[in-house]
Parts: C-alpha cells; sequence; structure tokens
C-alpha cells in the first residue's frame, strides 16, 4: 500500500489510477480517495521515482510505513474512516476540504457492503441490507448508519455540523 498526495476529489482518484495503469509491469491499481492510499498489484518490482514519474505533477505517490499502512482504514473494513479526515477539517492553503458523498455501508450481521450516495441535507437513520434483509439503526451516539457502519462519515459531520434533525430512509 502506498500514500497518495495530491487528490481532492473522486476523479483525482480515478486520474491516478489511469495513470498508474499505463505503466509497465502493473497488473492491477486500486486507488482510495478517502484513504488517501493506492494498491498497486505488479509483474515485477517498481521504484517510486518510476510511479511519480506516470502521474501528472499534482499527484505524488510516497511509501508508507508498515505502522501507517496497520492504521490506514480501507473501504472494506467495518466501521469508520474517519482517519480518512486525520480527526479534522483543517483548511489547507485557505480551501475546505470538499464533502465526500459515497460511503460503503457494511451489514454487522452478514459482511454484505453496498456502495452509497449519502444525502447531504439529511441522516440516513435506517437502511435495509441487501444482503440478510436486516435495518441497520445508528450506533449509540452516532446520528446515522453511515457513521454508524460506513467506510465515511456523514457530510454533516465531515462539516463538523451537527446533523439538521431531518431524517432519510433507503
Amino acid at each position: 500500500m502506498l500514500a497518495v498526495t495530491g487528490m481532492t476529489c473522486m476523479d483525482c482518484a480515478h486520474h491516478v489510477e489511469q495513470a498508474l495503469r499505463r505503466v509497465t509491469g502493473i497488473r492491477g491499481v486500486r486507488v482510495e480517495y478517502p484513504n488517501g492510499v493506492a494498491r498497486i498489484d505488479s509483474e515485477l518490482p517498481l521504484t517510486i521515482d518510476a510511479l511519480n514519474a506516470a502521474l501528472p505533477k499534482n499527484y505524488r505517490i510516497e511509501s508508507l510505513s508498515a505502522e501507517d499502512a496497520h492504521d490506514k482504514p480501507t473501504t472494506s473494513m467495518l466501521g469508520k474512516a474517519l482517519g480518512a479526515f486525520d480527526g479534522s477539517r483543517r483548511s489547507r492553503a485557505g480551501a475546505e476540504t470538499p464533502l465526500i458523498t459515497t460511503s460503503e455501508l457494511t451489514c454487522p450481521n452478514c459482511g454484505h457492503i453496498a456502495r452509497e450516495i449519502m444525502p447531504t441535507d439529511a441522516c440516513l437513520y435506517f437502511y435495509d441490507c441487501r444482503g440478510c434483509g436486516a435495518q441497520l439503526r445508528p450506533k449509540a451516539g452516532d446520528c446515522c448508519v453511515f457513521c454508524s457502519y460506513g467506510s465515511v462519515p456523514c457530510p454533516p459531520v465531515q462539516a463538523n455540523q451537527s446533523c439538521r434533525g431531518t431524517q432519510s430512509s433507503m
């Protein structure tokens, strides 16, 4: 697993993924924007310099220490990916980090993963798992099912705002 810097949205992750796929010897690439990581499967050893040479200049690949790689959440893990925001919503150069509106809900009962678009103007209190049919509800202290079972917390939490008291269901 490698760190990817310079990404600000899901389209950025797509651009990085496409550029890396063109590198000779790479069999597969998966770039996760919320976590800022890339997983690369290659036929032969590749240098960081070779990977960076393939990327547009605003993106960079860096090695992760074993400890950092262990601490990085992935979209297949159960629970919240709060690490994707380093626990804060700090501005960079005066620009606010864009909200992530796609999250992967993982059912705690059967492990089924569903990619869902999060509402930006409401919290999702109830969600019916497509794998086992269980109705998911937020855990105590969480505002919605995305904060309890999603790979990314809901947009109001990302923006350090309280939920607006409205609810939605899928």
